[in-house]
């Protein structure tokens, strides 16, 4: 058991110094980055997590991960179980979510876009938003085909298994790249991608081509093409994907579908004043204006 116990508020780190650092215009405040990382982590974690597994995780001593969680937890921002001394996300962050979500509302910017992505493809469209390097899914339109794909919405899609999460894995920053490519990659499948060289060719391709397919990679006989969406300081916020089986939706990825899909994440995109797609020769269509 993790004896290691603290009731008080410390700062961790050198938080001057990184102060300082910052107002001299110098790298990120090191103990905001820190702390953040382990709030990511104990989100992705969806349960309650051990003092020791969050400090191997996120490759630093228990004693660095314990002055953190410590600040967080007097904060409001985490919780710990008082019988396993388990750490989880605590009530604050859900009225920060809340707020979060009010302000910005990606699904509701979504939902024309995905209505009409599904309408001229006439496969069911998913929109994830990222979740330390993995894809979360958070809106989905089903198509009106006889069988239809459906999607559970809250589903935590792999960084490596399917083409929303390498498309939000390779728009995500380099220290959190680096963190899922050191981890265990399992097989969902015979086709899902495991060699951590071969992961890292395809996100460098991605970043170039703005789209990423996956066949047969998280279930046998579905498929994906995804692709970015952007914010005005060329950050991801999301990802939106044409979802179907691989009758209609494979590698190489059909040119008009491919066409409508980009279309419609560089008009997401532009919404929220991004330029990403600029230079890449991805057309502004007529479908995806709206008033």
């Amino acid at each position: 058991m993790d004896k290691i116990k603290s009731t008080t508020l410390e700062v961790p780190g050198n938080a001057m110094e990184d102060d300082e650092n910052a107002e001299k215009g110098g790298p990120l405040i090191q103990s905001v980055a820190a702390a953040t990382e382990i709030l990511e982590a104990l989100a992705a974690a969806g349960q309650p997590v051990r003092l020791t597994a969050l400090a191997n995780q996120l490759g630093e001593t228990k004693a660095k991960i314990h002055r953190h969680l410590s600040t967080l937890k007097a904060l409001g921002f985490v919780d710990q179980d008082s019988q396993t001394e388990c750490y989880r996300l605590g009530p604050k962050l859900v009225h920060l979510g809340q707020a979060a979500t009010d302000q910005f509302d990606l699904r509701r910017l979504a939902e024309p876009y995905m209505v009409r992505l599904r309408d001229l493809t006439h496969q069911t469209v998913v929109l994830s938003m990222p979740a330390n390097g993995d894809a979360i899914v958070n809106a989905v339109v089903e198509s009106p085909n006889m069988v239809t794909i459906s999607v559970r919405l809250g589903y935590r899609l792999p960084a490596h298994t399917s083409a929303q999460g390498r498309v939000t894995l390779a728009f995500s920053p380099a220290a959190v790249q680096q963190r899922v490519l050191a981890r265990k990659l399992s097989a969902l499948t015979p086709r899902t991608i495991i060699d951590p060289l071969a992961l890292r060719s395809r996100l460098e391709k991605i970043g170039q081509q703005f789209y990423e397919a996956a066949m047969d990679e998280t279930l046998l006989g579905i498929s994906a093409v995804a692709a970015p969406v952007m914010n005005f300081d060329h950050e991801l916020v999301g990802a939106i994907a044409i979802v179907g089986t691989t009758q209609y939706v494979h590698d190489p990825v059909e040119p008009e579908q491919l066409k409508l899909l980009l279309a419609c994440a560089k008009a997401m995109s532009l919404k929220l004043n991004s330029s990403a797609f600029e230079g890449l020769g991805v057309p502004t269509l007529k479908e995806f204006i709206f008033d």
